[in-house]
């Protein structure tokens, strides 16, 4: 039988276990285990002569990081290079990131001529890559690593021109290219491509200059008189350019007395503002082929442009958006991940399918290009429009 004193020394011995075992629960509650930080990489031109449209994309970047942060069980911390809107920097940007800072990811190169170029260092480096604005078709498909998370012209050129065409109903048709940029070209091959396939469509002059990625916008009067000389008038002109090619070909048409309507792939309602700022009603009327506009329904594009509003004081244009949505893209990857090596980035990435994304849903096809339903919208009182079926 057990003594009081036997129950006693139990007692106080079941206590003193309770006691310790309930400062050990305690202690280990409260340790914080601290959330895994994850480099990103980031090329941008955030001077030059693709600087305003640098800044635009990382402006985007930074709200998607910031909410990131405050919900995932990871941390995201930007390493940021400046490709200074040249091709050389932006590749030996790439160099120093995958081999100094040894990051498992870079969101850049921003346009197509950089990420080209940067190919053979992605397939040596084998850094995972996201390019947030580069829209050439088949670049990804020349690395496993190399992911395009906005739309290439492949995909939005021929929905384009279908309902541009429904609306306008042109016939005649002027094209102007950039023929030094790879986006430009690109462009400028699907125009030519997916007119060819309707019998009532006639390319009555083909139009060009030479624009190096980094240079100021130069002459085109000769381009514009050859254009407006043509037999028969065209009824439209598809321009396909860079940022400040846009601008300055609208701002240099509208100055030289040029009133035929430009459809033009990828233009931001940012160049928009701006084109009609320098030259009011330069802008009117101009169509485009695009992935995003402020104006979209989908919950998460509200959402965006409600929170981009509140942090810069301003609506989002598509760079923006398109900055906003790479970094949202690679959270989701890295959400189905266990490890975050650049292999396994890359798996993550190639593993998205039907993400809510402010384009909608969104996917990666098996080369890495970016599926998602383009938007193809006209400019009405300094705002886009959309051009419906």
């Amino acid at each position: 039988m057990m003594t009081r004193i036997h129950h006693s020394i139990v007692r106080n011995t079941v206590t003193a276990l309770m006691i310790a075992g309930l400062i050990f629960n305690t202690s280990a509650c409260d340790q914080v285990v601290e959330p895994v930080e994850i480099p990103v990489g980031v090329i941008l031109p955030l001077s030059g002569t693709l600087g305003v449209a640098g800044q635009r994309i990382l402006n985007g970047m930074d709200l998607a990081l910031e909410e990131i942060n405050a919900r995932e069980p990871f941390r995201l911390r930007f390493i940021i290079e400046d490709s200074e809107s040249n091709i050389d920097s932006a590749l030996i940007a790439y160099s120093r990131l995958a081999d100094e800072h040894r990051v498992p990811v870079i969101i850049g190169p921003a346009t197509s001529s950089e990420t080209e170029r940067a190919i053979p260092l992605i397939n040596n480096k084998k850094v995972a890559t996201i390019s947030p604005t580069a829209a050439r078709s088949g670049l990804s498909a020349q690395s496993e690593f190399l992911f395009l998370s906005s739309l290439t012209v492949g995909r939005t050129v021929p929905e384009g021109v279908r309902i541009s065409k429904k609306h306008l109903g042109y016939k005649n048709v002027a094209t102007l290219v950039n023929k030094v940029d790879a986006f430009s070209v690109s462009s400028n091959d699907f125009i030519t491509q997916e007119l060819g396939t309707y019998s009532d469509v006639t390319i009555v002059h083909a139009a060009s200059y030479r624009l190096p990625q980094g240079t100021d916008f130069g002459d085109i009067t000769a381009q514009l008189t050859a254009i407006q000389n043509a037999v028969p008038t065209p009824d439209v002109i598809f321009l396909s350019a860079l940022p400040e090619g846009r601008t300055g070909t609208l701002v240099a048409a509208h100055r030289f007395g040029l009133r035929i309507p430009f459809i033009v792939n990828f233009i931001s309602i940012d160049v928009i503002h701006d084109v009609n700022d320098a030259e009011p009603g330069a802008a009117e009327g101009v169509i485009t082929f695009q992935v995003w506009l402020p104006n979209s329904t989908v919950e998460a594009s509200r959402k965006f442009v409600d929170n981009y509003h509140s942090k810069f004081g301003e609506e989002p244009g598509d760079f923006a958006a398109r900055g906003y949505a790479a970094v949202t893209v690679l959270g989701e990857a890295l959400n189905r991940v266990s490890m975050y090596d650049a292999a396994s980035i890359r798996d993550g990435l190639a593993e998205i399918r039907e993400f809510n994304s402010i384009f909608g849903s969104f996917s990666f096809d098996e080369n890495g290009d970016a599926v998602t339903s383009p938007v193809i919208a006209q400019v009405q009182n300094n705002k886009f429009d959309v051009l419906g079926e």
